[in-house]
């Protein structure tokens, strides 16, 4: 049972080499690449061979078991998201943060968003269609008294608005 293993995986290691190895010589005809001499990659895989443990079911069992450990120790706990694409964890990485500090600061930068967005919108409401309309206004007023009422009315709406 076992030679047989190992007879199978050698034919199919050297079935493998040999259609590489002719796949590259053709190639190489095409491009002029350098070629590997196919008795090194015989001794290469003979050698693998031999190095390598061929064991059955029940002497694989009865093998000693090795329980790996996660590289560099324990994973610190992330929390939060950069984009709803993400995976939880994988953006916006604060590592060894609490809950509770979280929370500050994400109070911390939608307090910022606040009032950056009240200061934009602010001096769009002073500027922009308002500025305008008084600026009418102003001139309806100066241009004769037929458009007195439209200059007040509009006067009124600026007003009201800012």
């Amino acid at each position: 049972m076992i030679k047989n293993l190992i007879f199978h995986t050698a034919k199919s290691a050297f079935r493998k080499a040999y259609r590489k190895h002719k796949s590259e010589v053709k190639r190489s005809k095409k491009v002029g690449t350098p070629v590997v001499p196919y008795n090194l990659v015989k001794s290469s895989i003979k050698r693998s061979i031999r190095s390598t443990k061929f064991m059955d079911k029940a002497a694989y069992q009865q093998a000693p078991k090795t329980v790996s450990l996660p590289k560099g120790g324990p994973r610190p706990r992330l929390i939060g998201k950069a984009y709803a694409s993400d995976k939880r964890g994988k953006g916006l990485q604060i590592p060894m943060i609490s809950a509770k500090e979280r929370k500050l600061v994400q109070e911390g930068i939608s307090d910022s968003v606040r009032k950056f967005m009240k200061d934009k919108i602010g001096r769009k409401a002073k500027g922009g269609d308002i500025k305008v309309l008084g600026s009418i206004a102003k001139k309806l007023s100066k241009a004769s008294k037929a458009h007195a009422g439209q200059s007040k009315k509009i006067g009124r709406i600026v007003k009201k608005y800012v």
